[in-house]
């Protein structure tokens, strides 16, 4: 475990950079596997620190392990339930950032901020995606408004002095990440599509993982000692 804690950032990155390397060269089998990959190497990444994390922090990396596993299939049911998998990913790591704020729920300029910039840059998203939505508007409305939700709540962790730089570090940015993957997945699917914009969804996507466990396993440590 201490060498997965040593080398796991190393191993994360390497397998994400030959994941998009096979997406590139569109090696659909080997893509798949180093996709599935990628999450459970974080989740033995954030095990291999000393301390004990929320199990909701597990649970939503599991959640986005299935939604990676279903977003590899191709076909309407399974990007629906793939999202789905991603709402349960949000709504843990939602009920953990709220955890964090240690009873100053929605205090604090940062959220209120956090909140209009995210509900600005949602509307326009959406409006732009509208007319091709389909079937799939009111799924979508529902996940950018979790989505942004989570972002929103990962903002209030400043309010936590004690991981307040970890907050700032990691868990902020890797909330923003991953809205800005979903963003990016949505315009490629439903506005135009461009197969290298493909790379950039799970460059941002790892990114965003990796940034969460990074301030997950930060908060472990600190509640260890």
């Amino acid at each position: 475990m201490s060498q997965f804690k040593k080398y796991g950032t190393l191993i994360f990155a390497t397998v994400l950079l030959i994941h998009c390397l096979f997406i590139y060269l569109k090696m659909g089998e080997a893509r798949t596997i180093t996709k599935l990959t990628l999450i459970p190497i974080l989740i033995v990444f954030l095990a291999s620190f000393e301390g004990r994390s929320s199990w909701l922090v597990y649970v939503g990396l599991v959640f986005s392990f299935l939604g990676d596993l279903f977003l590899s299939f191709s076909g309407e049911l399974f990007f629906l339930v793939g999202m789905l998998a991603f709402i349960g990913t949000h709504i843990c790591n939602g009920i953990f950032f709220i955890s964090l704020q240690k009873g100053k729920l929605g205090k604090g300029s940062a959220t209120y901020i956090s909140f209009l910039v995210l509900l600005l840059f949602s509307a326009i998203v959406f409006s732009q995606i509208k007319p091709n939505l389909g079937s799939f508007e009111l799924p979508i409305i529902i996940y950018m408004c979790i989505i942004c939700l989570m972002a929103v709540l990962a903002t209030g962790t400043l309010q936590n002095p004690s991981i307040k730089g970890l907050a700032m570090k990691f868990i902020i940015p890797g909330a923003g990440f991953f809205v800005l993957s979903d963003t990016i997945l949505a315009v490629n699917k439903f506005l135009f599509y461009n197969p290298l914009h493909d790379i950039i969804v799970m460059l941002t996507y790892g990114l965003a993982q990796y940034l969460l466990v990074k301030g997950f396993s930060g908060i472990k440590t600190i509640k260890h000692t």
